[in-house]
């Protein structure tokens, strides 16, 4: 009878130990699950932002001047920005770009997915609300995603970067 009760409580304590491991591994598995998917984030957001760059440089080499993106409608529909220059050639930031509407930033955590846009001169604000910052009134070209520091998880101070 001693045999069979140290047995079985062997047996037990092996179940419980290979319950508890299991567990374990599929909580760590999902904070790396959790944590690349926050890196693929941060990523859409550092080629969006590179896009966007570089179509208001070379809509600024074009133009001379920055498009006013923040023009209400203007994040969903670019082609409202288009216009014909005095020589009669179609001037579109669109095409430009590549896209008709801004792109959005992805949601996270309280933040949803936005691509409203902002216009500031100054990016060192504590709303941090999704979407853009962008300097059109001081005619800098300058934009930034409109997220808190280390919102994905990657150390990026999305106000300076």
């Amino acid at each position: 009878m001693k045999i069979f009760k140290h047995e079985v409580s062997g047996t037990v304590i092996t179940t419980v130990f290979s319950i508890l491991g299991t567990a374990l591994v599929i909580i760590l598995g999902s904070y790396n699950v959790k944590d690349l998917t926050e890196a693929k984030k941060a990523e859409k957001v550092l080629e969006e932002l590179k896009g966007l760059r570089v179509a208001l440089e070379e809509y600024y080499q074009l133009t001379r001047e920055y498009p006013n993106l923040t023009l209400e409608g203007a994040k969903d529909n670019l082609r409202i920005l288009d216009y014909r220059d005095e020589n009669g050639n179609l001037i579109s930031f669109a095409k430009i770009y590549g896209h008709d509407t801004l792109p959005k930033t992805p949601a996270v955590e309280d933040i949803v997915e936005s691509n409203a846009i902002y216009n500031t001169n100054s990016f060192k604000q504590d709303e941090n609300y999704g979407g853009w910052n962008y300097d059109y009134t001081g005619k800098t070209g300058e934009i930034h995603a409109n997220l808190p520091i280390n919102i994905y998880s990657q150390g990026i101070d999305w106000n300076n970067y």
